[in-house]
C-alpha cells in the first residue's frame, strides 16, 4: 500500500482577521482532502492492476464449459419433444442467462465490471488532482496569501500538463466521441499524430478512455494525446506542492500528521 504523509505545522492560522483564516483554512482542508483522495484512487487503481481476470485459464473455461451443458440439458429436458431451429435458439439463450445468474449468485464478477474497475480507479486519481488543481487555483486568489502560492498553482500545470486536456474529454466524451472540441459550439477535431509503446498513429486517431500501463489518457480538444500518470510519481509531486504550501503560512498550535493511523 502508498501512504503518502503529510505535516501540517499547526492548529489553526495566525492571523487577527479571522474570516480571512476561515476561508483560507478551508481551502487548506479541501486541499488535503483531494490529495488523500488521490492517494487512496492510486491504492484502488494499483490494486485491481495486479489482479489476474477471474476468466482466465484453461481450467476455469473447461469448468464454465461443462457447467453449461448441464445446464442447457436441463432446460431441454423442461420443453422435451422435438424441437425447431428456432426452439433451439430458445433454449441456448435460457442456457447461458441461467448460467450467468447462477454464477453471479455464487460471487462470480461480469467480465465487464473487472475490466472498468482500472478505468474507474485512473478516473477517480484524475479527478482528485483536477480538484486539488482548481482549490490551489481559488486559494492563489485570495487577498494577502504568500505570492508562493500562484508559483505552485503554475507548477501543477506544469507537473501534469494533460491535466486539464484530459479531464475535460473524460467529462465531454458525448463531444469528443464525435470527434468534437470543446466549447459551446463545438467544432471538428484536428487529429494529431500519436506516437508511443501503445499507439503509432502517424495520421492521428481519436483515443479515448485508454490505459496505457499507468498512464490514463484520451485525446483532448485540441486534437492532441494526453495522459495523466497513475502512480507513486505522480503522488510525489502532489505532495511535495502541498508539503510547500503549508509550510508558506503562520500556524498556532500543534503540528498534526496525516493520515491517521
Amino acid at each position: 500500500m502508498f501512504v503518502f504523509e503529510i505535516t501540517i505545522p499547526g492548529t489553526w492560522l495566525d492571523s487577527d482577521d479571522r474570516d480571512w483564516a476561515w476561508r483560507v483554512e478551508g481551502q487548506l482542508r479541501s486541499l488535503e482532502s483531494q490529495f488523500f483522495e488521490a492517494n487512496a484512487a492510486l491504492n484502488l487503481f494499483a490494486s485491481v492492476q495486479s489482479i489476474r481476470p477471474s476468466f482466465a485459464g484453461r481450467e476455469v473455461w473447461e469448468r464454465d464449459s461443462q457447467r453449461r451443458a448441464e445446464i442447457q440439458r436441463a432446460v431441454e429436458q423442461e420443453l422435451g419433444g422435438r424441437m425447431s431451429h428456432e426452439d433451439w435458439e430458445a433454449i441456448h439463450f435460457e442456457a447461458e442467462v441461467r448460467f450467468k445468474r447462477e454464477k453471479w449468485s455464487n460471487g462470480g464478477i461480469p467480465r465487464e465490471f473487472e475490466h472498468n474497475l482500472p478505468f474507474i480507479y485512473a478516473r477517480a486519481f484524475l479527478y482528485a488532482l483536477d480538484a486539488f488543481d482548481k482549490f490551489l487555483g481559488v486559494l492563489a486568489k485570495e487577498p494577502d496569501v504568500p505570492l508562493r502560492v500562484a508559483e505552485l498553482h503554475e507548477q501543477i500545470a506544469a507537473n501534469f500538463p494533460d491535466l486539464r486536456g484530459v479531464r475535460n474529454t473524460s467529462q465531454h466524451l458525448e463531444d469528443r466521441s464525435r470527434g468534437l472540441g470543446a466549447g459551446r459550439n463545438p467544432q471538428p477535431l484536428e487529429l494529431k499524430p500519436i506516437a508511443n509503446n501503445l499507439i503509432n498513429a502517424p495520421g492521428g486517431a481519436l483515443v479515448l478512455n485508454c490505459l496505457n500501463g499507468s498512464k490514463y489518457g484520451s485525446t483532448m480538444a485540441d486534437g492532441h494525446y494526453g495522459e495523466v500518470d497513475v502512480s507513486p510519481e505522480s503522488m510525489q509531486r502532489l505532495q511535495s506542492v502541498l508539503h510547500e504550501l503549508l509550510s508558506l503560512f503562520k500556524w498556532h498550535g500543534p503540528k498534526r500528521h496525516a493520515p491517521s493511523a
